[in-house]
């Protein structure tokens, strides 16, 4: 018979060994392991103890009682592989001081000032505490030789399954046997001396490991460690392949990144992969074609993925086949996983669809440049309709990673940011819904945004209401949205100079940019009674014209509640917006006006033709036709249609500039009418009103001459009379194809030399265009050009197909000669000269044209614009597109206060501080970051071997004033996206890897909690030397 008691003192007697046993198994509530020992250290003056494991709680549970030993020596081991004695007892020792970090770690989730531990510290520090590990085989025993003050009592030992961790002491179902009879415990006393002989001494190791979670920290190191977890939540850390070097199997890239550069890249990897798409947004000319580059690489070479780069076609050739030939080779051949796409390419058909399907099913990444173009969802496509470009690609992007390259995030409207999300979060609304953000629906975040920013618009502007958004305006309410900064990498060209200064870069890495000039003209002198004309022609009911044929929706014969409100709203829209491009054409030039009026006059006699079937409306149309029979014989030939339908509303700006206003689902085409549905005679009688309108404004323009044109001589005064101009490369943006061709033209006959024009519709390839412009930052110089027989361009007129993307800086010289109605387009024109400067090409450029050598590092720019009739321009705007536009006499951009002339200086600060940008907070918070790491080089080792949790105090800025702050690295789930049966996707666990950090700051007067970082900053910044 055994009967087995679990109590001190309990008894297990064995009838056939005639003795008894003294166990400790744990499973009694009143007596563990951890209850022996502490009535052992009463009586005892030293324990050996023999364990395969060892953690900071079995000492703790022993608090206040083993102070009470005079010598405490732990014995352990672990398995490792390592062969080598030397790496064997390192390998031991790092899985030992790991086990008993962790622990520790583990320790302070329940006790975070670590009471308890500071005494274990000084006991290892004055050998009471000893530790060895045994290396030469696995060591698993478990043993506590407890030794007494008194001889007369003997020494005992415990002997079994407990390790000497608080699990093992306290919580784990154990068998350990108390051996009492002294020639036992003397035998396995030997065995532990032989093996403590024969282990190494790891106590300095254990007592490092454990003084670093409890020694007193600096308030400097608190702050200097909160700092480099907050941006170590927003980025990637740098691993082996980035720093490794091209020799050495690593990246090509990444040495050649500056290293804001380098800080874009890590953000935009660690964005995409929490939330399966990222936003590159860094300002014009600041190298986000090499951010992409370094992704692509990283995509294809190091995570051997497969990648699809979605280009605009003005940029692939001379930006990002040149780019990758020449610094990543290997990536552009036919065996690559790298494609490359024109964004056109997605509304092509035959062999283009077809490939497109494979990157549909084949792809696992997609690289977007000037993502912007995808901010409309256009038409879904049905019957004989093709879908939009902005649907192929959703469909594209289906379960991939997705990185959005854009300067101009915002172009019209805050939803244009929405669309593009919508890309990767295929249109899930609560993709965000996840902490941090919390975001259940996408669509009501977006409509809470613009709510709010039309409210910060009204409180600046007066206006609000009617007002486009702007970037400008959209960082009113975006600079402070959670899900924006979630998403959206985006440094100020502020920040990059100051990071470039801080990193020891070169002082002249940008031009020095002049303030802008104003060339006047006068809209009075140029068109003469046309402008009346125009005036009165606007102020009528309908403006201008009442374009009743796109509108049809109001002339129904009676009222139908089944038509779709957004279908009517949407054609009034098309009416507005037309009229707006009416607008905007006789602005930019007589003859991209005189183009607009042609073809609207075709697409509505091309209506009446087809609804004047009946005698009474073919004898009607006939006599319009005889009455204006000789006005007709001026109008070119050519097939009816209005210019917003014959423009491919694609990738080129210049039919861009349209789309940024016009969706394409806007442009459904006008049927023919049913008299039986619709007002049919109304609207033509509308329509011939229309056409005589039209016929009035081309009678007048037959009179106009180049030489009545104002504006076009206040051109060639200024190009043959500015001592640059006149000498130098100058590039001359104009929103029309018309105005453009015309300009070449008239330009020739002035006698200017050496220009060229480039649209949409040029013939000749656009690389060669702008490398005939822009050699030596395209990879060729004057020389080269003329070896191939090609004149170099000194004066390029372009429409925006050249706004984008390029690197036009040979030029440092830039004229708008349209009036700015976006500010973004404004921004990014600039931004072709004012960019970024390479050393080595503006050596070679002086090299090979010394006389150019003053005007190199400086940029200027003129801005045509008619003072006199400006206001009664923006008056007619708002009267067409019921909008209001803020823009400057000075230089036309949209801003605060700016129709008064003396408001001017505030107008040119407005438009420094939108196109430079200030350092946001969190940009100065960077920056900061980066000069610690610059002023203390051993620094970042130094934060990394700081333990998970450390404290500190420092005097508060504020007498009398008292807080705490709390910095925590938080986890979090993946964003995933639902799968297509409705079923939510695994989320996966919770890791700090997909989590993010935040700061608190808790005021304990007021009791309030902080939580913008920046404000939280100023109060804990410290030097090395700030006091605890």
């Amino acid at each position: 018979m055994l009967e087995v008691k679990n109590k001190a003192g309990a008894k297990a007697t064995d009838q056939r060994q005639g003795g008894d046993l003294f166990v400790v198994d744990n499973s009694d509530a009143e007596w563990k392991v951890k209850n022996y020992l502490r009535e052992w250290t009463d009586i005892a003056h030293t324990f050996d103890i023999a364990t395969g494991y060892f953690e900071i709680g079995a000492l703790l549970a022993l608090d206040g009682q083993w102070q009470k030993l005079d010598k405490l020596r732990v014995l352990m081991g672990d398995e490792v592989t390592k062969r080598t004695k030397k790496a064997l007892i390192a390998g031991i020792q790092s899985v030992v001081t790991q086990t008993l970090d962790a622990s520790i770690e583990r320790e302070k989730e329940t006790n975070d000032f670590l009471r308890g531990v500071p005494a274990i510290v000084e006991a290892l520090g004055r050998q009471q505490i000893e530790c060895r590990v045994y290396t030469k085989e696995k060591f698993h025993a478990k043993a506590y030789i407890t030794h007494p003050k008194l001889r007369i009592a003997g020494s005992n030992a415990l002997v079994g399954s407990s390790n000497f961790t608080f699990p093992g002491l306290t919580q784990n179902v154990e068998m350990n046997i108390r051996l009492e009879l002294q020639h036992q415990v003397a035998l396995l006393q030997e065995w532990y001396e032989h093996h403590w002989e024969q282990a190494e001494d790891i106590t300095p190791e254990i007592f490092k490991v454990i003084e670093r979670h409890t020694r007193e920290y600096t308030p400097f190191e608190v702050y200097a460690k909160a700092l480099q977890q907050y941006f170590r939540g927003h980025e990637m850390s740098v691993g082996e392949w980035e720093l490794a070097g091209a020799g050495k199997g690593g990246s090509r890239i990444y040495p050649r990144l500056d290293q804001y550069q380098k800080e874009g890249y890590q953000s935009l990897m660690k964005i995409a992969r929490d939330s399966g798409g990222a936003f590159l947004c860094d300002g014009v000319g600041l190298g986000k074609t090499f951010i992409g580059m370094m992704v692509i690489e990283r995509l294809v070479e190091h995570e051997r993925q497969r990648v699809v780069l979605f280009v605009p076609k003005a940029a692939r050739k001379p930006v990002w086949e040149k780019t990758l030939r020449r610094y990543l080779p290997h990536l552009s051949g036919d065996f690559s996983n790298l494609v490359i796409f024109n964004h056109t390419d997605l509304n092509r058909g035959g062999e283009f669809k077809e490939r497109l399907d494979r990157i549909r099913e084949m792809a696992d990444a997609v690289v977007i440049d000037e993502a912007h173009h995808f901010r409309n969802p256009g038409i879904k496509g049905e019957g004989a309709r093709r879908p939009s470009r902005y649907r192929r690609l959703y469909d594209i992007a289906a379960g991939k990673t997705l990185f959005l390259l854009t300067a101009t995030p915002i172009n019209n409207r805050l939803t244009d940011l929405q669309r593009m999300i919508e890309l990767f979060t295929q249109r899930q609304p609560d993709y965000f819904k996840a902490a941090p953000l919390g975001i259940h629906s996408l669509a009501s975040h977006f409509r809470k945004m613009e709510k709010e920013l039309d409210h910060a618009v009204r409180e600046q502007t007066g206006e609000g209401d009617g007002v486009e958004t702007n970037q400008v305006e959209a960082g009113l309410v975006l600079a402070n949205d959670a899900l924006f900064r979630a998403l959206v990498v985006q440094r100020s060209r502020a920040y990059v100079k100051a990071s470039q200064l801080q990193q020891g870069g070169p002082l002249t890495m940008f031009p020095t940019r002049a303030d802008p000039q104003v060339a006047e003209y006068s809209v009075k002198k140029t068109y003469g009674r046309l402008l009346t004309m125009i005036e009165r022609a606007f102020s009528k009911e309908k403006p201008l014209f009442s374009l009743a044929i796109y509108n049809p929706l109001a002339y129904l014969q009676r009222p139908d509640d089944a038509i779709d409100p957004l279908v009517q709203g949407r054609q009034g829209q098309v009416v507005a917006l037309i009229r707006t491009q009416f607008l905007k054409r006789f602005e930019s030039s007589a003859h991209a006006f005189g183009l607009s009026c042609e073809m609207l006059l075709k697409k509505l006699l091309a209506f009446v033709a087809k609804h004047s079937q009946s005698p009474r409306g073919q004898a009607r149309f006939e006599r319009w036709k005889a009455i204006h029979s000789e006005r007709m014989g001026y109008i070119r030939p050519g097939q009816p249609g209005l210019f917003i339908e014959q423009l491919d509303l694609g990738d080129t700006p210049d039919v861009e500039s349209f789309d940024d206003l016009i969706t394409e689902e806007m442009l459904e085409d006008v049927a023919e009418l049913s008299p039986d549905e619709y007002k049919v005679e109304d609207i033509l009688d509308e329509t011939y009103l229309d056409l005589d309108q039209i016929v009035e404004f081309l009678d007048e323009l037959k009179q106009f001459k180049p030489a009545n044109d104002d504006k076009l001589r206040a051109l060639v005064r200024l190009l043959k009379n500015d001592p640059v101009l006149k000498k130098h490369k100058v590039l001359i943006f104009t929103e029309y194809m018309a105005t453009a061709r015309y300009l070449k033209e008239q330009l020739a006959e002035q006698g200017v030399t050496g220009v060229d024009e480039v649209d949409s519709g040029t013939k000749e390839d656009r690389g060669t265009v702008i490398q005939k412009f822009a050699p030596y930052y395209n990879e060729s110089s004057s020389g080269e050009l003329a070896t191939q027989g090609l004149s170099e361009t000194r004066v390029l007129v372009s429409t925006d197909v050249l706004s984008e993307g390029l690197n036009l800086q040979d030029a440092t010289r830039l004229i708008n000669y349209d009036l700015h109605w976006n500010p973004v387009r404004l921004m990014q024109r600039i931004g072709r000269v004012d960019r970024r400067m390479n050393e080595e090409i503006e050596g070679r450029i002086v090299a090979d044209h010394p006389e150019q050598k003053a005007i190199r590092g400086t940029v200027a720019f003129w801005n045509f614009l008619p003072p006199d009739e400006l206001d009664e321009l923006l008056k007619l705007y708002r009267r067409v597109s019921h909008k209001t536009l803020r823009i400057s006499r000075t230089f036309g951009i949209e801003g605060k206060k700016l129709l008064r002339p003396e408001d001017d200086y505030e107008a040119l600060r407005d438009f420094t501080h939108a196109y430079e940008g200030t350092t946001s907070p969190a940009e100065g918070m960077h920056l900061e970051f980066q000069k610690l790491m610059q002023d203390h080089p051993d620094l970042a080792a130094r934060l990394d071997a700081l333990p998970g949790r450390v404290f500190s105090g420092k005097q508060h800025p504020s007498d009398g004033a008292r807080a705490v702050f709390f910095c925590y690295a938080l986890p979090a789930p993946a964003a995933t996206i639902e799968a297509h049966d409705g079923a939510s996707a695994d989320a996966g666990a919770w890791s700090e890897e997909t989590g993010f950090t935040r700061w608190y700051l808790y005021d304990l007067e007021t009791e309030r909690i902080t939580e913008e970082p920046a404000e939280i900053l100023d109060l804990i910044r410290s030097v090395p030397d700030t006091p605890r």
